[in-house]
């Protein structure tokens, strides 16, 4: 069968993003998330769940956010958002 987006449009679209959410959470602690590289990959910084090791990915308040719950993803959101469609100061 077709694939619904090529190899090559995957990280173009990823690249449109703003921000991205990764809501994987890791029963072993251990296993980090490809969604979230590719993101990287593509310049967008992510909000993500956090988990045992997940700091190795994403580096909060640098590469992105770490949030425990609901109400602290969307206060990151809310901060990393804030003054759109300006850039974020708070990631670089």
């Amino acid at each position: 069968g077709t694939a619904w987006l090529s190899a090559d449009d995957y990280p173009k679209l990823l690249a449109c993003a703003d921000v991205g959410v990764c809501l994987h959470a890791s029963t072993s602690e251990l296993d980090l998330p490809m969604k979230v590289v590719d993101l990287f990959g593509a310049g967008v910084p992510v909000c993500a769940l956090e988990y045992g090791c997940i700091g190795e990915l994403v580096v909060d308040g640098r590469t992105g956010a770490l949030f425990s719950d609901a109400p602290g993803l969307a206060r990151e959101l809310d901060e990393l958002l804030a003054g759109f469609p300006a850039q974020s100061a708070r990631l670089e």
